[in-house]
Formats: C-alpha cells, sequence, structure tokens
C-alpha cells in the first residue's frame, strides 16, 4: 500500500531516533600501527602529548560531525512526519481549507455529464466499463485501486417479450398496454418492470389499495373488500414498494399494480419539466431485504454456496410499474365502493361492482440471472493509524441514465478523490487510513456494498471507524439534509459550518437550522436516522459501523417520496441542469461537507463522536414506548418489566456523559490512551448488535437501526418514515399482538432491549 514505509517511521518515530543513534555507534578511531620516533628529534605528532590533544581534537571533531548529521536526518524525518502525520497529528483547519477550495463546479459537471450521459445498469458491459475508467482516474490520483467482483442473482425483462397490462370484458382483451417511456424507437434504457418480479400471467378483477401500506390493507379487510385472485393497483410513494408488494401477497393478490398518481408527481404549482410527464415509468427492486438473493449473510464469491432460486426471498406474486397514462385507462374500470377521501386521487372508486364483467390481466416475463458485478475499491494508508478506517461510498449503476439517482452522489465522490489526491501531492497523509468505493449492483438491493460488508465483516467490525455515504446526493435544492447513526450527528452538523450555503450568505448550517430545525426554537438542524434504503444498511445493520447519509433535498411541502422523475427515463443531466442545478453550486457544497466530514474523522486525534447524541436516541426511543403502550403494559402485567428498561437507558445517560467528559481530559501525547478512548467509542453501534437478527430478520441485527419489521415506524404527514422511532423490535411485537393476540414476542423485545442498553452500560464503565 502506499505510503506504508513513511507509516513504519511515523508510527513512534524509532527509525528516526535509531539511525541517529547508529551513526553514532560506527564512529571509530584507530590507534594501532603508529610511525616510529625519529631519532634525537621531538617525535612524530602521533605521538606525545601534543599527539594525544590532536587525536582528542579529531575525535571532538567527528562527534561534532556525527551530531551534525544526526540533527540534519532527525530534523528532515520530523519534517515529513509532521507533513504527513504522526502522533500528534490532529484536524487542521488549513488542510481542510486546502480541500474546500479545490472542490471545482467544473469538474463536478464533467463528472456528472460522464456518469449519466448512458443507461448503465448492474450486469450490463457499460457499468463495467465505468468501474475501469473509474480504476484508471483513482489510480492517476494516487491512490491504490482494484476492482473486487461478486456473482449475484439479479432480475431482468425479457426484450423480445415484453411485460404487458391487457384490459378485457369478459374473457376477451379489448386492450393491450407494453410499458414502455423510451424517447426513441429503443433508446437502449430497460424496459419499465419490477425487479425480483414473479413471472408468469394473472387475471382478475381490480382493487384498487392506495398506497400499499398495512393500514391500507386494513381498512379494505374492515369493509369486507376480499382481494384473493384480483389484481391489486397501488399509487407509488409513502412506503416502499417491497412493502407494497408484500402487502398485496398476504392479502392473496395475484398482482400488483404500481403507477404514480399526479398528485404526488405533478404537483399544483411545480415547474411542469420538473414533474414526471405522463408516460413516465418507474422501475426498481421489490424484495423487502438487502443482497444477494442466494447467498444472505456471506458473500457472493464464485464457489460459494447458494439458495436454489425457490428457497430465495423473493416476491410471490406479479408485479408490474406503469405510468400515469396508462393508469387513467386501468382504474377506469372501477365503479365500486366509494373510497375515502384520503384516498382519493386519479380515482374515487376501490372495487368493480358484481355486474361489471370487466378485468385485468397481467403478464411478466422477467429472467433471472447470474450476473458479475463489479465494485472499485481505492485506499490511502494512514499515516499513524493504518489500522483505522474511514470508508467513503456511492453506488453507480442505475436503473436508466441516472441523472439524479446516483450519479449527482457519483459526480461527488470523483470530485472529493480528486481533490484529495491533490493534497497527498503536497506531502499530507492522513492519520487513519481511508477507503473510497464505487459499488455496482446498488439498485438491486445494495448488492456490491453489502457483498463487500459480509466479505470483511470482521474487519470492518473491528477497524471501521465510519461510513459515509452518497446516493442521490443532489435531489433538490431546498436545504442541506443528512441522515446519520447517532455517534455521528455531531460531526456532520460542525462540518456544514465550514461550508457556504451556496445561494447565500451564511453557513450551509444557518440555511439548514432554519430549514430543517431539530424542534421548535431549536437552534441546531434535524439530523435524522438513517433507514436501510441505500448502500450503509449492511455496515449499519451487520457489522454496527456508524453511518452517515448526506444530501441536498427538495422542499417537504411537495409531500414527495421522491423526487418526480425517479428511476425514470426522464432522470437526466438535463434534468439536473435545468430544474435542480444550473450552475452545480448544490454539488459543490455537498462534496464540501462530506471532505470536511470526511477529514474530521479521518485527522482527529480523539474521533469527534457524540455519545450524548446516542443516549438521547435510546432516551426517545424509551419515552415514545412508554407513551404508546403504557397503559397497554400494564393490563398485561409489563409495566414493571419495562421499568428495567427506563433504568438501563437512565443508566446508559450517566454512564455516557462521564466517558465523554473523560474523554476531554484524555493525554494526545500517549497514543495508548487515545486509542483506548477511541476504541471504546467506536465499539458502541456494535454493542447493539443482536447474532439472530430483530425479530428473525437475520440481515438486521441492530437492535436500534433496523427497520420494522413491520412496514414503518410511524408517519409523519402521511408519509412513512422506515428512521427508528421507538425499539425496531418492540414496535414489530406489537403489530403482531393486533394479528395474533400473543404477547410473548412483547416480553422477550422487552428483555432484550433492557439486556442490551445494561450491558452496553457496563462496557462503558470499564
Amino acid at each position: 500500500m502506499a505510503g506504508d514505509e513513511e507509516s513504519g517511521n511515523q508510527a513512534g518515530s524509532t527509525q528516526a531516533y535509531s539511525r541517529w543513534q547508529s551513526d553514532l555507534d560506527s564512529v571509530s578511531v584507530n590507534t594501532e600501527g603508529q610511525a616510529p620516533r625519529v631519532a634525537g628529534g621531538e617525535g612524530s605528532w602521533q605521538t606525545g602529548v601534543k599527539g594525544i590533544v590532536i587525536k582528542i581534537l579529531i575525535i571532538i571533531l567527528i562527534f561534532m560531525f556525527g551530531l551534525v548529521i544526526g540533527y540534519v536526518i532527525r530534523r528532515e524525518v520530523h519534517k515529513k512526519i509532521s507533513s504527513s502525520g504522526g502522533i500528534s497529528q490532529d484536524y487542521d483547519e488549513k488542510i481542510a481549507g486546502q480541500l474546500l477550495q479545490e472542490v471545482s463546479v467544473e469538474e463536478l459537471e464533467d463528472q456528472l455529464r460522464h456518469f449519466s450521459t448512458a443507461p448503465h445498469l448492474a450486469g450490463m458491459q457499460e457499468v463495467g466499463i465505468m468501474a475501469e475508467e473509474i480504476t484508471s482516474q483513482w489510480q492517476s490520483w494516487g491512490l491504490n485501486t482494484t476492482v473486487r467482483s461478486y456473482y449475484a442473482l439479479l432480475s431482468y425483462p425479457d426484450l423480445t417479450n415484453p411485460n404487458k397490462v391487457f384490459l378485457m370484458s369478459g374473457d376477451s382483451v379489448t386492450e393491450t398496454i407494453t410499458p414502455d417511456d423510451a424517447q426513441s424507437a429503443r433508446d437502449s434504457t430497460v424496459l419499465p418492470y419490477a425487479a425480483y418480479s414473479k413471472s408468469g400471467m394473472a387475471t382478475g378483477k381490480l382493487v384498487y389499495v392506495n398506497f400499499g401500506r398495512g393500514e391500507d390493507f386494513h381498512f379494505l379487510e374492515s369493509q369486507g373488500v376480499n382481494l384473493t385472485g384480483r389484481i391489486a393497483i397501488a399509487r407509488l410513494g409513502q412506503v416502499y414498494v417491497g412493502d407494497k408488494v408484500r402487502h398485496a401477497e398476504m392479502a392473496g393478490a395475484a398482482a400488483l399494480l404500481l403507477y404514480p398518481d399526479p398528485a404526488q408527481y405533478q404537483p399544483a404549482g411545480a415547474d411542469r419539466g420538473w414533474t414526471l410527464p405522463e408516460d413516465g415509468v418507474f422501475r426498481g427492486d421489490v424484495r423487502i431485504t438487502y443482497g444477494d438473493p442466494l447467498t444472505p449473510g456471506y458473500p457472493a464469491l464464485e464457489g460459494m454456496f447458494r439458495l436454489s432460486e425457490s428457497e430465495a426471498d423473493l416476491p410471490g406474486i406479479l408485479v408490474q410499474p406503469i405510468s400515469i397514462a396508462d393508469a387513467r385507462k386501468v382504474l377506469g374500470i372501477l365503479d365500486g365502493t366509494t373510497a375515502p377521501s384520503d384516498w382519493q386521487g386519479m380515482t374515487q372508486q376501490i372495487d368493480q361492482r358484481e355486474d361489471n364483467n370487466r378485468q385485468v390481466r397481467v403478464q411478466v416475463n422477467n429472467k433471472l440471472l447470474n450476473k458479475q458485478i463489479k465494485n472499485v475499491i481505492a485506499s490511502i494508508s494512514g499515516a499513524v493509524e493504518p489500522d483505522r478506517y474511514v470508508v467513503v461510498g456511492n453506488h453507480r449503476d442505475a436503473w436508466t441514465y441516472g441523472g439524479v439517482e446516483p450519479s449527482t452522489g457519483t459526480a461527488c465522490l470523483m470530485e472529493l478523490t480528486r481533490t484529495v489526491g491533490l493534497l497527498l501531492k503536497k506531502n499530507w497523509r492522513p492519520r487513519r487510513s481511508i477507503i473510497f468505493a464505487s459499488w455496482d449492483g446498488g439498485e438491486f438491493g445494495q448488492i456490491g456494498s453489502t457483498e463487500w460488508v459480509e466479505e470483511n465483516i470482521k474487519e470492518m467490525g473491528e477497524k471501521a471507524v465510519a461510513y459515509l455515504n452518497l446516493d442521490g446526493a443532489v435531489i433538490g435544492n431546498y436545504s442541506f439534509y443528512a441522515e446519520a447513526s447517532p455517534l455521528l450527528q455531531k460531526v456532520v452538523q460542525d462540518a456544514s459550518k465550514t461550508v457556504r450555503d451556496p445561494h447565500g450568505v451564511f453557513s450551509v448550517y444557518n440555511e439548514w437550522v432554519e430549514k430543517f430545525p431539530a424542534g421548535p426554537n431549536a437552534q441546531t438542524p434535524k439530523v435524522d436516522l438513517l433507514g436501510a434504503g441505500s448502500d450503509y444498511a449492511a455496515f449499519v445493520l451487520q457489522a454496527g459501523v456508524p453511518s452517515l447519509d448526506l444530501q441536498y433535498t427538495l422542499d417537504p411541502g411537495f409531500n414527495l417520496s421522491f423526487y418526480p422523475v425517479y428511476h425514470t427515463v426522464y432522470d437526466t443531466f438535463y434534468y439536473v441542469k435545468n430544474f435542480i442545478d444550473p450552475d452545480l453550486s448544490y454539488h459543490r457544497a455537498v462534496t464540501q461537507v462530506l471532505g470536511n466530514t470526511l477529514l474530521r474523522l479521518s485527522d482527529s486525534t480523539l474521533l469527534p463522536f457524540s455519545l450524548g447524541g446516542y443516549a438521547m436516541m435510546i432516551e426517545d426511543f424509551t419515552n415514545a414506548a412508554e407513551a404508546s403502550y403504557k397503559n397497554k403494559f400494564k393490563q398485561q402485567g409489563l409495566e414493571l418489566q419495562f421499568s428495567k428498561v427506563k433504568l438501563a437507558a437512565e443508566g446508559f445517560a450517566l454512564a455516557a456523559a462521564v466517558v465523554e467528559e473523560n474523554a476531554g481530559k484524555t493525554d494526545l501525547g500517549n497514543p495508548l490512551e487515545v486509542r483506548r478512548v477511541n476504541d471504546k467509542m467506536m465499539q458502541v453501534d456494535r454493542l447493539f448488535l443482536t447474532p439472530g437478527g430483530v425479530l428473525g430478520k437475520p440481515l438486521y441485527k441492530h437492535l436500534l437501526l433496523s427497520p420494522s419489521k413491520n412496514d414503518c415506524l410511524q408517519l409523519e404527514e402521511g408519509v412513512c418514515q422506515y428512521r427508528g422511532k421507538t425499539f425496531p423490535g418492540l414496535f414489530g411485537a406489537m403489530r403482531e399482538v393486533e394479528s395474533t393476540g400473543s404477547w410473548a414476542n412483547v416480553e422477550k423485545q422487552i428483555s432484550i432491549i433492557s439486556i442490551a442498553i445494561q450491558s452496553a452500560t457496563e462496557f462503558l464503565k470499564k
């Protein structure tokens, strides 16, 4: 690894001193073989008192010369150490300022244009070519770069036999719909489809299920609407599409159609160029898990054991997305029960009258193929702590052109690596090692990042300080926004203070506080907890690595889960330049905040973690659970047991406060003491990993940050929040009570939570 030779000198500077000492040890004077005296004279200068004096002077001169040489060598070694590391190396505002100044909107625009010029779906040739280009660029910028391949099960539509939706009268087809939003005869974009949908054909009556949330299906059940064998149709948004599919399958539906409702995707008052055209069609993965379907929990390398496709956790019904225009035709056959007012959008009915003989037929011809995916991994060896890693990543594959998602993130990642490369040329090196990653297969359920974490799970668990993620880095221009593990919330807030608001006079931080305050009258911005929808998932949920995802986001007043052209052919470079970030200034701000965050984590002597933020999260979870379930716990005799969770939360808060107070007193010149403090804070997230997973979901091991087993944890302004609002296992167990009547899992979750917090508290006290 580049720089290993230097790091050997810098970790304690032992070689510098031993070299100096060896110069002294090599000095020797030969006092034998003296010339004979000249008869009758005073003798040679080598003899007598004069000779002794001369010899002493020579020895002194040689000794002084050795001291000078040793001083010069020592000074040069220490100069080299101070420029690239050293035990005392700390976050340097001058270095951070240099990085901020180097970020270029011209470079960002070039990268964005390049990576969004052509479709680049995972498993296809184009995304492999990109891997080669990224490898070449990173190597040219001084990064040690390799490519790591995996072999995963991917899902594609059949180009020769496209998926179709048929409108029928009785058994006769009245209209055939072939979902397609290609902008030319065939512009090489993949046909619209739902990845991993079951293939086959299903025919039945149509039922409108609103957003396909759990509560939507409960409402239909309460109204006596039977979905068995029916074709369900749901509008996109509010909950993850995988949950819509799971709910429809559990309700007995034979197929599910997905469409974008104009109420969300063509909001009133918005620029029409920014909204979704009538023919735009969504593409996406509709599984409810992540990683390669055939190797859950271990890497998809060649020769590894694989499940059969029938054993894999894949949807069991047909799924197909359609456009607004096609949805109008399909929904037009509904003429039955009137929908509640908050359900009404493109339709006012839920189902069909008994005498309505119209039907819908769905034909899905998707294929499952094992394909090679390629991660590009670059590294910079740390000067002081090479065995501690800060990882930065973005997935580069896209369903179509990926102008916004993921290419805005790819452009920012590439610009960050370029600017870091410039610092390397100035003899800077990070205190801790930095790993840059361009993930493949991200759109298919974070496959590239997940397989890499699973291959390196022990190393990540022991050595990874943090993971910083970019996905759609600029999906809007309303405000900066971040999601993070509690340990990283303060560091990204501090980093945002160093970057100027792109179109203002104050900092990104100031705008962030104004647009997304942490609470009423709060003076700090809100940092939401992470969900599981991007490449941080495996880092957080399997390895317990504190993670961060940041972006410029859109106005929440639009009540959109995503930007309107998400995962359609309209997600292009043109769209970004004309409707989101014309001068790339928001890209620059994201890159600068990310870069400053990276330097704080890689260079700070003491890790800039916030244990107080972690304690606050546990307290909030506990309070939320008590507010929601107190009466029910009392009725079931669980009040005393839950009180143990409250006591454990209080104990954790006290222990965390003591650790943070003592950390401020750390002797920064003592590397062992610094390492001890940092390692204790690094382990906090790992303390909450449970081997079997939360409620039996083995890939979701984090007791606090896993998504719930039951779609969402809370609705905010009608939009499902996958980020934690209370303990996910407890929430899921309480939801199960509604359907099973059993409290056993609730009691079990309370015990698991209380002992986990107690164990973490004892760890902090040691």
